[in-house]
């Protein structure tokens, strides 16, 4: 079976692909994004992996972090590599409400300037008397744990207001990243939630605070918004919690190879997308390897292959199954990925 009724689904916004390590996610990502540009006006293939191999895959330069117009391909296809550098050098800038993270990470209503145009985010605003808070804490050369998954929620948030693009397909990190990734929505909603309370009971505490750290004195009161910016990010990450559930225009595709560990694998992510409510109807088995006669290793394997596909077929019998054949070459740069296209759609 191939992936052809993904092209029926023409309210399609938000597609990952995700898995064990080097089962050739960004490969699949590369070769249905192509095909996709046909069918969308304007896509963007997104890698969200901290190990980029986008660029090598496409064989063109998509790090930057910046959308890269894909060259050679039917549609407006654009390349993103998410650069994590430029988003730590932000991250360095605390939000003055003790939200770590936020702050300087593209999240919408957190006193950055955004360029949709370009996918761009400029530097955060700091409260007087507070710049530099977040090079103190973290160092010159730290990066807080988690801080890749939050950079690339807050793109997906930045994408979920721009509606710069018809369609957006994430190349994920392994499982363990992409299911920390999937659970901020939640984590951030109940961690907002609890300091919307907090800044509510404690309103006149924290503009003190706020005008004692800024010189005010008793002069003036320093203008506060935080209320105001933590309810905006709320019903934005709302949203992306409402779209990311929404069966007609978000699906999560994972990607694996027929051997035990990467069915097992496959077994937890598909569970805990079904806990996060995020829409599976496909999966890509990667990988497989031919009959033949003529090696008894490869025919070992294949044997190994077919009682593992057996298997699989009973855990996720429930879903279409996709198989692409190994290769003797390397699937590399547009040519190659337009024949994957073809395997995977037709």
């Amino acid at each position: 079976m191939t992936l052809q009724s993904l092209l029926e689904k023409k309210d399609l916004t938000y597609l990952f692909l995700g898995g064990k390590g080097g089962v050739g996610k960004t490969i699949a990502a590369s070769a249905i994004s192509i095909e996709l540009a046909k069918h969308f006006d304007k896509v963007l293939v997104v890698s969200t992996d901290p190990a980029h191999s986008l660029s090598d895959c496409f064989d063109q330069d998509l790090s930057g972090g910046e959308s890269v117009k894909i060259e050679n391909v039917d549609g407006n296809l654009f390349g993103l590599e998410l650069d994590a550098e430029k988003g730590m050098e932000s991250f360095k800038q605390l939000s003055s409400m003790g939200m770590p993270g936020a702050q300087g990470m593209g999240m919408p209503g957190f006193g950055t300037t955004s360029n949709t145009t370009e996918g761009t985010t400029g530097a955060p605003q700091m409260p007087p008397g507070l710049e530099g808070l977040g090079a103190d804490l973290l160092g010159e050369d730290s990066i807080p744990p988690g801080s890749d998954e939050a950079f690339a929620f807050s793109k997906l948030l930045e994408l979920i207001e721009s509606n710069e693009y018809d369609l957006v397909v994430f190349d994920t990190a392994p499982t363990g990243h992409t299911l920390r990734f999937l659970s901020l929505p939640d984590y951030l909603d109940s961690f907002i939630g609890r300091m919307l309370k907090m800044r509510m009971r404690f309103g006149n505490l924290f503009k003190g605070m706020r005008n004692l750290f800024s010189g005010g004195g008793g002069g003036e009161d320093v203008e506060d918004n935080s209320l105001e910016v933590m309810e905006t990010l709320k019903k934005t990450i709302t949203k992306a919690r409402i779209q990311l559930a929404d069966e007609t225009k978000t699906e999560f595709i994972p990607v694996t190879i027929p051997t035990m560990m990467a069915l097992y694998e496959t077994e937890r992510l598909i569970t805990s997308l079904k806990e996060y409510g995020i829409p599976v109807e496909h999966i890509i088995v990667n990988q497989l390897i031919p009959p033949s006669k003529d090696c008894q290793f490869c025919a070992k394997r294949f044997e190994i292959q077919e009682k593992t596909m057996l298997t699989m077929k009973q855990y996720f019998g429930e879903f279409i199954q996709t198989e692409i054949p190994m290769v003797p070459q390397e699937i590399r740069g547009i040519e190659q990925l337009k024949l994957l296209s073809k395997v995977l759609f037709k």
